[in-house]
């Protein structure tokens, strides 16, 4: 009944308007087609059935996301479109595997256990590209950055601020810094940080000289 994040696959119905002038595009999607052992689970069973599950909703509180497990990542990225789609001078953000992620709207046919009426359970989200590998979802009512993909879904990447405090599980912690070259505030901590992505040839940033790109 709620959309899921899955390998390959546009997981949730897009509606609303771009959130900004300057996307490439705005995109709309469908209804995921999660897999059976996914496809008639309720939010509430799927956090149940692992120790594992953080969850969290936007601002409004109209869209919940839940991370089952945990992630593969957690970073720190300065980089500008981060920076300015945040209004923040870093995000920071988690990255799981799709079949991970669950998102889903929060409202009366949540509260009255309706299970039938699939498009009261659709969340209401705008989606564009921030770039040629990034997607990004926003609350269609508040706005709130929920959560983006890379790799056509393979991977979701959930900004840790939507996240609410687990009561047992311990709080993520960054590994490292991307694209610390286009700071705007130095950060004065023992992570690595490179100077831009953090893939496999990632180059080490050791000075304002190394690539800085302000």
């Amino acid at each position: 009944a709620w959309s899921m994040l899955t390998a390959g696959t546009r997981s949730l119905r897009v509606s609303g308007l771009p959130v900004a002038s300057r996307v490439a595009r705005l995109t709309r999607g469908t209804t995921a087609k999660p897999g059976p052992a996914r496809r008639n689970q309720s939010i509430s069973e799927m956090a149940s059935e692992a120790d594992a599950a953080r969850q969290g909703t936007c601002f409004c509180g109209a869209v919940r996301v839940v991370c089952v497990g945990e992630p593969v990542a957690v970073s720190i990225c300065h980089c500008a479109n981060c920076r300015k789609l945040s209004g923040a001078p870093f995000s920071a953000q988690a990255l799981f595997s799709g079949g991970q992620v669950s998102v889903g709207r929060v409202g009366e046919a949540e509260k009255e256990g309706d299970d039938d009426d699939d498009e009261k359970k659709e969340p209401h989200l705008v989606g564009f590209e921030s770039s040629s590998r990034v997607e990004r979802f926003r609350c269609a009512t508040c706005a709130s950055p929920v959560y983006a993909t890379l790799a056509k879904g393979k991977t979701a990447v959930i900004p840790l601020a939507i996240l609410d405090a687990h009561p047992t599980l311990p709080r993520l912690q960054p590994s490292h810094h991307m694209y610390y070259a286009s700071r705007v505030l130095d950060v004065t901590d023992d992570l690595p940080k490179f100077v831009s992505s953090s893939g496999k040839n990632a180059k080490a940033w050791v000075g304002d000289a190394d690539g800085d790109t302000r």
